[in-house]
């Protein structure tokens, strides 16, 4: 058997073996959980060994040391009001665009499938923006990196912690003109728990959804609140107080590999790592703002100087790396598994999700929780002078 098969439930999925196999005989099939591994066609596999040399799970991908932290803002609080935190994504985006170059990022589809897709204007920017809880598809995109790469264009990619490691390891070398960006990543639920997620919400919003915003800032500024549309009718409310939302943040969902991730730790793979900045109003008080505030660690010297070509663009701060980590535990080490996941995903596709959720993803509600939505925005922004 080809070796990338004996990965099993280690895997992470990020599709480098299938991009990276000269015979095509590596593809990336969903498993009973909606979750994709890497299927090998036996006849055609030439045990040539490539796939496990590329493979960033079996294989050391450069970390970095010792990064440097800061807390920062985007000054355009537009941008960072459709951000999921401080907006730190944008001015680096755009300062590669300024460039000619392109942007890879995590997007929804018009289905609302997330998927990694290339980016070459600044119009088209507002699709990367915000967090999607949910694995993103990444297959073919390493080789349109590559392809960018060696065309002599300047090149960002963003992703996990694991999808970063996958395209080090997929281009097998370091390219000057290529940016990195990881996030501090919790872990990942399946892609077809959320489109059965998604199409429950839409019944009971009485139509199929057109957006799904997993941190709207409309109503309470930078919190886990969410915003499901259907173009008519939209609802809103804590994450705390939804199904999938609620899995995802107890960690009851994720796929297998983010129980074990080696990426969960200060040794970076990317140039920069963002992050909400937890925690901000314990340790820089003065620096709080209810838009939200970017947690970002510069890994490299590449990451050093992108962030000095736009530091007149934010609001910045340095921190360092034990505050950060408080309230940002991936930053230490991988989520931890709880044991309500061995079944987790039994009926998930049965065709009645509301059942499904009231037994499998049934959750208490938090009283503070309940407490602190009862309190209107404007008070908190009160109590919060108050201090």
């Amino acid at each position: 058997m080809n070796n990338i098969m004996q990965l099993g439930k280690s895997c992470c999925g990020c599709s480098g073996c299938e991009q990276i196999c000269p015979k095509n005989c590596i593809s990336m099939k969903p498993d009973h959980e909606g979750f994709l591994y890497p299927e090998v066609d036996e006849s055609i596999c030439i045990e040539c060994g490539i796939c496990i040399k590329h493979c960033p799970i079996l294989t050391d991908v450069s970390r970095c040391n010792i990064p440097k932290v800061y807390a920062a803002k985007y000054k355009d609080r537009g941008s960072t009001f459709k951000s999921t935190s401080g907006g730190l994504f944008i001015p680096i985006a755009k300062s590669v665009l300024s460039m000619g170059g392109v942007v890879f990022g995590c997007a929804y589809d018009e289905n609302l499938v997330a998927k990694h897709i290339k980016v070459e204007t600044e119009d088209g920017l507002y699709r990367l923006q915000s967090s999607k809880y949910v694995q993103s598809d990444t297959r073919g995109i390493y080789k349109q990196v590559k392809t960018e790469l060696e065309n002599g264009k300047e090149v960002l990619f963003s992703g996990t912690g694991c999808q970063a490691a996958g395209l080090r390891s997929f281009l097998g070398k370091d390219y000057g003109n290529l940016l990195i960006t990881d996030i501090v990543c919790h872990g990942v639920p399946s892609p077809k728990l959320f489109k059965n997620y998604i199409d429950y919400m839409g019944k009971k919003l009485g139509g199929t959804l057109t957006s799904y915003n997993f941190r709207s800032k409309e109503k309470r500024g930078w919190d886990l609140y969410y915003k499901a549309e259907n173009g008519q009718k939209s609802k809103s409310d804590y994450g705390f107080f939804d199904p999938y939302y609620s899995a995802f943040l107890y960690c009851k969902t994720y796929r297998e590999s983010c129980y074990e991730c080696k990426f969960a730790n200060k040794n970076r793979v990317s140039d920069i790592t963002l992050a909400d900045y937890w925690g901000i109003q314990k340790f820089h008080p003065e620096f709080f703002d209810e838009n939200g505030v970017s947690l970002v660690l510069v890994n490299t010297e590449k990451g050093k100087k992108y962030l000095e070509k736009i530091k007149d663009k934010l609001e910045i701060i340095e921190s360092d790396y034990n505050k950060a980590s408080v309230m940002n535990a991936n930053l230490v080490h991988p989520s931890k598994r709880p044991s309500c996941r061995d079944s987790i995903y039994d009926g998930f596709d049965c065709g009645n999700f509301e059942t499904y959720a009231k037994t499998k993803l049934a959750f208490k509600i938090n009283p503070k929780t309940k407490i602190k939505k009862m309190i209107p925005l404007g008070v908190k922004r009160f109590l919060r002078k108050l201090r």
